[in-house]
This record gives structure tokens, C-alpha cells and sequence, in this order.
């Protein structure tokens, strides 16, 4: 393994080393993996003179694809680890159940907004059967899918590939509000939270594009521990982390996450996520 420490504190009472650190590539939706790998080494250094860090590792390549970051928890090859809420109801008996660490941004949670244009026919979710539908690849949107599933079964639909006549991922913003705009898609599915930002650069967006149906507030990415993980280490990475903003390389960091910053949080602000994705998966067992 070759990694760099970027936490510190007290001695830890794991006898194997310092505390070690991977993210999910699926919480960097949107964003080139290479690039995030890049940037972390970049900022190492300044992270650890700045903080005089010595406990804390990133594990071997940073970031891994879902099924290994997942094998990599279970088998306790690390103790803090970055996950989607659809990975992290998957592991949920091997973390912490106490406290986690939130980009600030999606700590009250994220709503997602299906929308139309103002003047199409479509007035109601139901309306949009056999429509053409884009739906914005982005960190705050790894639930997106999971409630529209849960919300089309609800009306008693099968799902989004046999309701829609199509829906698609798209990375950008752009791709996935202007052809609703111009009328070349009819519904357009991402955040509240991106929605408002590009309304603030084109109010124009927001008298041409209609909301017909609005999820409940989740939170889509988190920051976790291993169960069992020293107490003391934990919260000495916690106190680091939530003071990123500090220093030029903690919010370069930040910038990946378009987050201003990272805040502690209990576990159970992440009930009513579960709740959905627990939904989602009995979907799948019918």
C-alpha cells in the first residue's frame, strides 16, 4: 500500500498502523475519478504541514468502485470510508451508529424536482407516461432513481425503464434543463438545490420550466466509520475534516464536493433516506 497521512492525533490502539481512508468513485458522480486521484495527491502535502497530521491514511488509489470499497469495509482493511446512501445501507452493520460527517450543503437534506416546460400538457407525474425523460448524473442525485421507482410503484407503475419511453443520465446540468427548456425532452429530474443555482444565473429557467413532482428531503452522500474504529481518533478526524475551509488545499478539496464545507452529524439524521431505500429494495424482492 502507498499512501500519504492526512489526519492526526493521538496515538491510536489499532496495532496495524493509522487510521485508513477510501472513497466510493460512485460519490464522485460527475466527476473524472483520475482527476479527484490527482487533486488529493496535489493537496496532501499542504493538508499535512498545515495540520501536522500523522494518523490518517488514504488508502492505496483514494477512490474504488462499489463493489470493492464495499468488500474493503466488511473486511476491515478500513475504518473511514466515503460512501452513496445506496452503499452505505449495505454496510450498515459495520459502521459507527453514533456519528458521521455531512458536506454541509446536503446536511438539512436534498429534494429532487421532476421538471416540464410551462407550457407543455403535462400537469402531474402521472401525465409523463411514455415521455422522454433526462436526469442529471451528480453527487447530490445518487438517490434519484430510488425515489422515482419508489414514487411510480406508489401509483402502482412498474418502474422508470417501463413508465418513461426513455430516461437517460447526463453529467451536465445543461444536458439535462435545456432540452427541456427548448422542448426537445419533456422532463428534466434533478435537485432543488442545482435547480436554484441555475435559476439565480437565468431566471428565465425558472419562469419557463414547471415542477409536477417534488421527493421527500434525503441525503445522498455521506462520510462514515468503522464500528469499531477508536472513539478518540474519530473525533480528532472529525474535528480536522469540519476545519478544511482553512487552508487553500481543504477547500480545493471542498470544491470538488461544491461545498463550502463538512459538519458533524448523529446517525440518525439518515432514518428517512433508509427508509426510502428500504422501500426500493422491496420493490426489487416482489
Amino acid at each position: 500500500m502507498t499512501a500519504g497521512a492526512i489526519v492526526g492525533g493521538r496515538s491510536r490502539a489499532y496495532a496495524e498502523g493509522p487510521l485508513r481512508m477510501a472513497f466510493s468513485i460512485d460519490s464522485l458522480a460527475g466527476v473524472n475519478v483520475n482527476d479527484a486521484r490527482a487533486a488529493y495527491k496535489v493537496w496532501e502535502s499542504e493538508v499535512i504541514e498545515k495540520f501536522g497530521l500523522k494518523n490518517m491514511e488514504f488508502y492505496s488509489d483514494i477512490f474504488y468502485p462499489s463493489a470493492q470499497i464495499l468488500q474493503m469495509i466488511r473486511s476491515r482493511q478500513i475504518e473511514c470510508f466515503t460512501l452513496t446512501t445506496l452503499e452505505y445501507a449495505s454496510i450498515l452493520n459495520f459502521a459507527n451508529p453514533e456519528e458521521m460527517v455531512l458536506v454541509s450543503e446536503v446536511a438539512n437534506g436534498v429534494d429532487y424536482l421532476l421538471l416540464v416546460h410551462q407550457d407543455s400538457r403535462f400537469h402531474t407525474i402521472e401525465d409523463l407516461k411514455s415521455a422522454k425523460l433526462l436526469m442529471h448524473h451528480h453527487r447530490d442525485t445518487t438517490l434519484l432513481k430510488t425515489w422515482l421507482n419508489v414514487k411510480l410503484a406508489e401509483m402502482g407503475q412498474r418502474g422508470i425503464d417501463q413508465f418513461f419511453a426513455s430516461a437517460e443520465m447526463r453529467d451536465k446540468l445543461n444536458e439535462v434543463i435545456l432540452p427541456v427548456f427548448f422542448r426537445n425532452a419533456d422532463a428534466g429530474a434533478i435537485s432543488r438545490r442545482v435547480f436554484d443555482i441555475a435559476v439565480e444565473l437565468n431566471p428565465q429557467l425558472g419562469r419557463q420550466l414547471r415542477i409536477v413532482a417534488t421527493s421527500p428531503k434525503v441525503i445522498p452522500v455521506g462520510i462514515w466509520f468503522l464500528k469499531d474504529c477508536d472513539p478518540e481518533t474519530m473525533r480528532e478526524v472529525m474535528n480536522v475534516v469540519t476545519k478544511f475551509g482553512s487552508i487553500p488545499a481543504g477547500r480545493q478539496i471542498l470544491a470538488l464536493y461544491q461545498s463550502s464545507g463538512l459538519v458533524q452529524c448523529p446517525c440518525s439524521v439518515m432514518s428517512d433516506s433508509l427508509k426510502l431505500v428500504r422501500q426500493s429494495e422491496r420493490l426489487h424482492q416482489a
